[in-house]
Parts: C-alpha cells; sequence; structure tokens
C-alpha cells in the first residue's frame, strides 16, 4: 500500500500495489514510484534513505 497526495482530485489516497505503473531508481537512496489514482491520474512518490523529509514525499 502506498500513501499518496493527487493534485488533480486534491485528496489523499491509500493505493494498492496493482496501481503501480513503475518504480525507478534516480540516484543512491532515492526511489520514485509511479502510481495512478482511483480516477486514473498520475502520481509520483519519491522514497528512500536520501529524501530530506520523514516519510515518503508525494510530488
Amino acid at each position: 500500500m502506498f500513501l499518496a497526495y493527487c493534485d488533480e482530485c486534491e485528496e489523499r489516497f491509500l493505493l494498492p500495489a496493482n496501481h503501480v505503473v513503475g518504480v525507478h531508481n534516480l540516484a543512491d537512496g532515492v526511489i520514485a514510484v509511479e502510481l495512478t489514482c482511483y480516477e486514473g491520474h498520475h502520481i509520483l512518490v519519491l522514497s528512500g534513505n536520501d529524501i530530506d523529509i520523514p516519510g515518503p514525499a508525494t510530488v
């Protein structure tokens, strides 16, 4: 499950794994997870050890 905020829906969602479109290693310690919300809008969530804010970050 991923907690993500959709700018277009202006809502935060708890999304299951079947909403994952892709996973990318951007750099050592930084992972980008591409998701779609329940309306089909694209969301990018950054995670990993080198993210400067606590918890997963939604971009």
